[in-house]
């Protein structure tokens, strides 16, 4: 069975291989790994606001002490 870590960890890559093809037309494009410069312009394997916001409210859970 896999662990919130495993669920945050794909949830991460996900992210990074998405943001080069953000706002672009279903079928326009083929992710094929992780590539740079798309919608954004940035590096391969940058995450977005969404992951940020993922591990933020994750730091914030368990400093609050909601996770054992």
């Amino acid at each position: 069975m896999g662990t919130l870590r495993d669920a945050v960890y794909g949830l991460a890559v996900g992210d990074a291989l998405g943001v080069p093809f953000e706002f672009r037309e279903r079928g326009t494009f083929e992710c094929s790994g992780m590539v740079g410069f798309g919608t954004h312009a940035k590096p391969a394997g940058t995450w977005s606001d969404d992951t940020s916001l993922t591990l933020a409210t994750c730091d914030s859970i368990r400093e609050l002490g909601f996770v054992e």
